[in-house]
């Protein structure tokens, strides 16, 4: 396993319980070109991928290893990394990921802002979009150390999650980045609802065996943001595959997606609720769409 891995996997495993809600946009994307433009770039896959990192901690080294990690997220998508930059590729991923000192949280113990920049150009229609994600530590029930605070943020923000599904959706298919999110959180669904088997009586589902990826551990919490992401841009286009999600394997997912019924006022939606009341087999689905129902019939006419 890379040495990188392992902390992330550590602090992984400390947060997948927890999830903080933003009352902001998660990120801030911006489009250079034209979106005729990626009509006629559909097949560019060969990417080379420059990202400066920083730290202000005092030792000047980072917990994970930024740019490996994004170079992992684009390969799992189809692309195929260009290492050395004079060799010829179509697209190049450049930009920073930065820690900057933030708020006092006691006696020289601070907070760290964690912030990142990626630009994708193509080497002939030039800068094609930006994407900007910041997060940061706040004061939690746990006392969590800040600074794991923010890496958990900043990893499960759907923007740098998905990052290369993000890239890939773009270039190859033309979407948006809430597209793509809902093209990810379906395709989660699907694949537990018909989970892969084997025929070898000694074969044993890999989680138990080995440890699973940190963007797989990762998932609930990022499946979760991705939902707070379109209520907080009030992009209704979530409201159709909320009744697919109720699959999920997680259940805050699950709940998660029962109070976004409310977020979206969908009257509609009260007979399904209504049967997750009296029969989801989880308390926290059936004390949601309790919760929910009642939000639905106080604003409904």
């Amino acid at each position: 396993m890379n040495t990188h891995t392992r902390p992330v996997l550590a602090v992984v495993m400390m947060f997948m319980v927890g999830m903080i809600v933003s009352d902001r946009a998660l990120a801030n994307v911006k489009y250079v070109a034209d979106q005729n433009v990626f009509s006629s770039i559909k097949t560019a896959n060969t990417i080379y991928v420059e990202v400066q990192t920083s730290t202000w901690k005092t030792r000047g080294r980072l917990l994970w290893d930024a740019p490996a990690d994004i170079r992992a997220k684009l390969i799992a998508v189809g692309f195929e990394i260009v290492r050395d930059k004079t060799q010829p590729h179509t697209l190049t991923l450049t930009g920073s990921y930065e820690e900057t000192r933030g708020r006092s949280f006691g006696i020289n113990r601070y907070g760290t802002v964690l912030s990142g920049t990626f630009r994708i150009e193509h080497h002939e229609k030039g800068l094609l979009f930006e994407i900007r994600v910041q997060e940061r530590a706040t004061l939690t029930p746990s006392g969590t150390l800040p600074y794991l605070d923010s890496l958990h943020n900043f990893l499960t923000n759907p923007y740098y999650h998905f990052l290369g599904e993000i890239i890939e959706g773009q270039i190859h298919r033309s979407q948006d980045a809430h597209r793509v999110f809902l093209n990810e959180l379906r395709t989660k669904v699907a694949q537990d609802v018909a989970p892969n088997v084997s025929d070898n009586p000694d074969w044993i589902p890999e989680g138990i065996h080995s440890m699973q990826p940190a963007h797989t551990l990762y998932e609930p919490v990022a499946a979760r943001r991705t939902i707070e992401e379109f209520v907080q841009t009030k992009d209704d286009r979530i409201v159709g595959i909320l009744p697919d999600l109720l699959n999920h394997p997680d259940v805050y997912v699950k709940v998660r997606s029962v109070q976004a019924f409310g977020d979206f006022n969908v009257i509609a939606a009260l007979p399904l609720l209504r049967d997750l009341e009296k029969n989801a087999k989880e308390i926290e689905v059936r004390n949601a769409a309790s919760d929910t129902i009642t939000r639905l019939t106080e604003t409904s006419p």
